[in-house]
């Protein structure tokens, strides 16, 4: 089951809400009944050229296959990474995932194959397992591959090739069960071709299986549902706060361009939220300046026009429920707040 929205008017005026209302479809494939946080459930488009991708990454999932994820910053890829681990054979074994290009240069070798003691300066003793070693039985995500040393991308294919890892200061082979998830938001055939800063052989013995990650701006129609779910999850964290978007927000949403993806509308999701913690919905007072600047600065409503609409959203919210504790429930706030609101605006006692 998942969840849909509905558009609701709630005035004369044409004022208009969209609400989260349970429905029986669903937009990719059903949750499974773990309901773990990372699963192809998870992940929700209505796009079709990404929904038949998505498909075809579910089914290689069940592979051994080496996968290449190739998107923007922010579009999701750990998250694709994580539920490709979750739908594999591999689920019960670990998923490591380490950032290449978060890491000095002169730490990524030690981090991938592990060292012994007294490898270099400043070693731990006793040696250390590498990101290969810990994900044995598993699954190894490699973030940023387009930022790892060229040297280093010769190693790499070693252990790739052979199933074997030796430590920085150590000559006996560990044999490694793993599979490798790595992505990138460089375009690597233009790294190999042109800037000569990434391996061809490396490059194709990743390029098993290939996903493009769309960046949000191309996936116009989930920006709501993503919005709306980001909404539900800080109201479950806050036990408060509102879970609606008003329809100018929508209209804002869906006209930025989203430079930062997914990643980028979660933040401003949550920073909306925080603004608007004691509102029925997400206003565009709430939004930072950029969302704006698209729209004629005349039509923004006005402060006086907001609180008229957050009246007019409670009285609706008073005159389709069976007691306040409801209304409350239905505008995402508490019961203080809402009676605060009643007192502040001498709402008709006729709608308690």
């Amino acid at each position: 089951m998942t969840h849909q929205l509905i558009e609701r008017d709630i005035s004369k005026a044409g004022i208009r809400l969209l609400f989260l209302k349970r429905a029986k479809w669903e937009p990719f494939v059903a949750a499974t009944p773990a309901q773990q946080e990372y699963q192809f459930g998870r992940i929700v488009t209505y796009s079709p050229s990404f929904q038949k991708e998505l498909h075809a990454t579910k089914i290689n999932s069940q592979s051994d296959a080496s996968v290449l994820i190739l998107g923007e910053t922010g579009s999701g890829k750990e998250v694709l990474a994580r539920a490709i681990h979750e739908q594999s054979p591999r689920k019960n074994g670990p998923f490591v995932a380490l950032n290449a290009g978060a890491i000095p240069r002169e730490l990524i070798a030690s981090e991938l194959f592990g060292y012994t003691e007294g490898a270099f300066t400043g070693s731990r003793k006793g040696g250390s397992m590498g990101k290969f070693e810990v994900a044995d039985g598993g699954t190894l995500f490699l973030d940023e591959i387009g930022e790892m040393p060229l040297k280093l991308q010769v190693s790499l294919l070693r252990v790739l090739e052979e199933r074997k890892v030796v430590r920085i200061g150590d000559h006996k082979e560990r044999p490694i069960n793993v599979r490798v998830i790595a992505a990138t938001n460089r375009n690597l055939k233009e790294e190999i071709a042109y800037q000569g800063s990434f391996r061809s052989d490396l490059y194709y013995r990743l390029n098993v299986f290939t996903i493009h990650l769309p960046p949000l701006r191309q996936r116009i129609e989930d920006i709501a549902t993503l919005s709306t779910q980001f909404l539900k999850q800080f109201h479950e964290q806050y036990g408060k706060g509102p879970c609606n978007l008003s329809d100018s927000i929508l209209q804002r949403l869906q006209s930025y361009s989203w430079l930062g993806n997914i990643r980028e509308l979660r933040n401003i999701m949550e920073r909306a939220f925080l603004l608007a913690v004691d509102a029925p919905a997400i206003l565009p007072i709430h939004l930072p300046g950029e969302l704006n600047k698209a729209e004629n600065i005349n039509s923004l409503p006005s402060v006086a026009n907001l609180k008229d609409m957050e009246k007019q959203m409670v009285e609706q919210a008073l005159r389709e429920s069976m007691s306040v504790t409801e209304a409350a429930k239905k505008l995402g706030i508490t019961r203080s707040t809402l009676y605060r609101k009643i007192n502040q605006w001498k709402i008709d006692k006729v709608l308690l």
